[in-house]
């Protein structure tokens, strides 16, 4: 398919639309947590709470998954997903899956339990962090304008978690989500942009995070009483009683799982789309479009049958992180092509 930059556009805006509707839809609307007996004071508690939130993920995982295949056999792609799952293309893009799932979506499920908008809000900040990680890595060049994009970055950062009365552990695993993001940016686009479709690289890296999430739980499984523990958890996954609108749908397992179904789903297609706006638009407009997902949450929540009003440090955090993000794309992109210029 020819590249199209308004296309990648649209692509691109639409994942951060999807992102959003995905969080709002697994962490808000339902309520997946409510078996979790987990708590802080003894490492078997913390080892429940990570169990939990592998769980939800692992649930996640299956059926994202049966989305993107179904969409790859669509698209034609299925038999050259099957050759490169035996080649080696398969092992270089596991890092990325590492990082954007037991290491990015992990702790972003734990911090979505304390507040959603918050948790989206934080995890927004990955770009700057990206740029971060990379100026000392790769010893990339840090410009004046994409320093103070970063610290806007941060300073939303600190409006979101400094005012917002949210825990401090989700306030830190929002953060740690956002590392393993960025390492997925870092590290795995660049593997991903090889020679791999776009379809058949989300495909595969579909494929290594419901690996890396069926192995951590099969060892978790394996102590004794967490066998038990997962029944009951998934039995009790329920809808939000905090909302009005969903009374008449609490205790309904087929309502339960039609609308994990639709998280998953949208779930599936915000990454195909931002995979699409990668290939299409390229990595500074696609990242930056992508990135409103904080904002978008803050805004679906507080519509209807929502209606949650949004605290104004939420909503300033939001928008300076998404600023600042910006910032960093953009003039990233700009130093790489100003390299490529004078390398050329």
């Amino acid at each position: 398919m020819e590249r199209s930059q308004r296309r990648g556009i649209v692509q691109s805006l639409l994942s951060g639309v999807l992102w959003a509707a995905y969080s709002v839809t697994l962490y808000s609307w339902l309520s997946p947590f409510n078996g979790d007996t987990g708590s802080l004071d003894s490492a078997r508690g913390v080892m429940l709470i990570i169990l939990s939130a592998i769980i939800v993920a692992w649930i996640d995982s299956l059926i994202t998954a049966c989305f993107e295949f179904a969409y790859c056999a669509q698209q034609g792609l299925f038999r050259e997903f099957l050759r490169l799952l035996r080649s080696s293309a398969f092992f270089r893009i596991m890092p990325a899956a590492l990082f954007a799932g037991p290491l990015g979506l992990v702790p972003f499920a734990i911090a979505s339990r304390y507040s959603v908008s918050v948790a989206t809000s934080i995890s927004a900040f990955y770009p700057a962090l990206g740029s971060i990680i990379a100026m000392f890595w790769f010893r990339e060049k840090l410009t004046r304008l994409k320093f103070v994009g970063i610290l806007c970055a941060i300073s939303g950062v600190v409006v979101v978690s400094g005012f917002s009365g949210l825990h401090p552990i989700g306030i830190g695993l929002a953060i740690f989500a956002s590392v393993g993001y960025s390492l997925e940016l870092v590290f795995g686009y660049r593997l991903m942009a090889e020679d791999v479709d776009p379809v058949v690289s989300l495909a595969l890296k579909q494929t290594s995070v419901v690996a890396f999430y069926t192995l951590m739980l099969v060892i978790l499984l394996l102590i004794p009483g967490n066998l038990d523990f997962f029944r009951n958890f998934v039995s009790v996954i329920d809808f939000n009683n905090e909302f009005s609108f969903t009374a008449g749908m609490l205790g309904n397992p087929l309502l339960i799982t039609a609308v994990y179904i639709l998280a998953s789903f949208f779930n599936a297609f915000a990454y195909i789309f931002y995979f699409r706006g990668l290939n299409n638009a390229g990595v500074s407009t696609a990242s930056s479009l992508n990135i409103t997902y904080g904002i978008w949450t803050i805004a679906i929540l507080a519509l209807p049958p929502f209606f949650v009003r949004p605290d104004l440090s939420v909503l300033l955090g939001a928008l300076l992180t998404f600023i600042g993000s910006t910032i960093v794309i953009v003039e990233s992109n700009r130093i790489e092509k100003q390299m490529e210029v004078s390398n050329g």
